[in-house]
């Protein structure tokens, strides 16, 4: 029997046989006892600090119970309509998914084949890299400016060869928090092969004070590129689980076929709808981030820190011994993420009372 057993275990994948579970942070009860907290700020994970529009709880709660014994509108309606209404897409080019992550899955499922590559700036979302592993695909990575965390367009397309398959890049990026303009991308675009796919991942487009934002509208002029959207963050709604791709034939057909038929439930597609549709509350919490980064950049400015430009809700930081900064922030009550690299760390923006706590914690953590 055990030997059967580990035979099962040899036929497994070898990419996935070497990826290493995510580790995700302990429960926020569980650090405040551990260190004798009266208050945690959890600024690791680029949640919303406010929270979601009431209404959407209020549509959850408006819900029959009548539903659970069947399944939910497999192509979600209503929450389509609303998304194509507000980024002036046809509806027909919106794929969703239990968050973005599930599209992120599901694009590198139906674009790459074992042998391929991927390109992608370096640092950015490590989950690009992870399904491209479980592809049996690789990854090149090209550094951003050093200078000022800007994605180096040319030397993504000097390193593209007959195998590349896709380029991510997340804008603003995660997790530098640069942005990179429309025009910048259009140019690039431009210039990519159009047998490769483009994907512009857009989770924290909300929060750019910049004009032109996004690229959706590119959409109906590129059959290679996929925008990437979430509720998790400006909007609030991490625990729902929403996101969408904006994109067009042949992907979004595909796309549609390998996605599970029921993915979102109808407690999604609801509660999705009504936070889409108060974008009076959405454009309030936004502007009390974009406040608050400015701040906080100002405080970092003045105290000779480096780091780059946020136009998101968290700043990537140097701060030395990432670990030993981390550490002495969250014994002083502030979970910031200091996983991503040994050198820079990213804090999420919080409320402006956990904020101005934050910059006192800060200063002492990183003796200055």
């Amino acid at each position: 029997m055990n030997a059967l057993i580990g035979e099962e275990i040899r036929k497994m994948k070898k990419t996935v046989k070497a990826l290493a579970a995510y580790q995700a942070e302990l429960p926020v009860e569980t650090v405040k006892a551990k260190y004798g907290l009266q208050h945690l700020a959890r600024l690791s994970a680029n949640e919303s600090v406010y929270g979601p529009s009431p209404k959407v709880a209020q549509a959850v709660r408006a819900v029959s119970d009548d539903i659970l014994g069947y399944y939910p509108d497999g192509q979600a309606t209503e929450l389509r309509e609303a998304v194509a209404k507000l980024n002036h897409v046809d509806p027909q080019h919106l794929v969703f998914g239990a968050g973005a992550d599930e599209l992120i899955e599901l694009l590198t499922r139906v674009v790459l084949e074992p042998g391929s590559n991927i390109i992608i700036p370096n640092p950015t979302f490590g989950e690009y890299a992870m399904h491209a592993q479980i592809e049996q695909s690789t990854t090149k990575k090209i550094p951003v400016n050093v200078d000022n965390g800007h994605v180096d367009f040319d030397a993504i397309l000097d390193a593209i060869d007959d195998k590349t398959a896709m380029v991510w890049i997340a804008n603003p990026n995660n997790p530098t928090g640069v942005f990179e303009t429309t025009s910048s991308i259009k140019r690039f675009l431009d210039k990519l092969p159009a047998n490769i796919t483009l994907v512009v991942d857009e989770a924290y487009y909300d929060f750019v004070d910049e004009p032109d934002a996004t690229v959706a509208p590119l959409v109906a002029e590129y059959t290679n590129l996929v925008v990437l959207r979430t509720l998790s963050k400006a909007y609030g709604l991490a625990n729902l689980r929403v996101g969408y791709g904006i994109m067009q034939d042949p992907l979004y057909s595909a796309m549609q076929a390998v996605r599970l038929p029921y993915n979102l439930s109808t407690y999604q597609i609801v509660g999705g709808t009504a936070a889409v549709l108060d974008q009076e509350y959405l454009q309030k919490n936004v502007q009390r981030f974009q406040v608050e980064r400015q701040k906080f950049q100002d405080f970092l400015t003045k105290n000779k820190f480096k780091f780059y430009e946020s136009q998101a809700n968290f700043i990537w930081i140097k701060v030395g011994e990432t670990k030993k900064v981390g550490q002495k922030l969250l014994e002083q009550g502030f979970q910031v993420n200091d996983r991503l690299n040994p050198e820079w760390i990213r804090i999420a923006l919080g409320t402006p009372e956990d904020n101005a706590e934050l910059k006192l914690a800060f200063l002492k953590a990183t003796n200055k």
